[in-house]
């Protein structure tokens, strides 16, 4: 199985275990070594859970064009990692957004939990 970063320093050991143990959140995983991406062709994207500062849910709007134009209320799941590097990921439901934070924060405890947290941390 083929990683690939996308913030952070490269893992030197073998992920493979940790993505196959990891928690399903629809399109992404959570291990406790990483966040985790899978893509059919590209390999298997990864954060690795060291390199977040901090994390945490806002909801969001999405919106959705064609003959019933509007939008649809959805749960953003937030991650800095260092060096000002950001990534959102966007999930339909809110237990399932909070449930991906709160593991996040049992694996990182001391990661910041709002952005006036991770502003003052700097």
């Amino acid at each position: 199985m083929e990683f690939k970063i996308l913030y952070g320093k490269e893992s030197k050991e073998d992920l493979t275990p940790d993505y196959k143990s990891a928690t399903k959140f629809g399109s992404f995983r959570i291990g406790k070594n990483a966040i985790y991406f899978p893509a059919l062709f590209a390999g298997t994207k990864y954060i690795p859970l060291d390199a977040i500062k901090g994390a945490w849910v806002r909801k969001s709007k999405l919106s959705i064009k064609g003959c019933c134009a509007g939008q649809i209320p959805v749960f953003v799941l937030h991650i800095s990692c260092e060096n000002d590097q950001n990534h959102n990921i966007t999930i339909d439901r809110e237990k399932d957004a909070k449930q991906a934070l709160k593991l996040i924060k049992e694996y990182r405890p001391n990661i910041a939990s709002t952005p006036e947290e991770l502003v003052a941390t700097k």
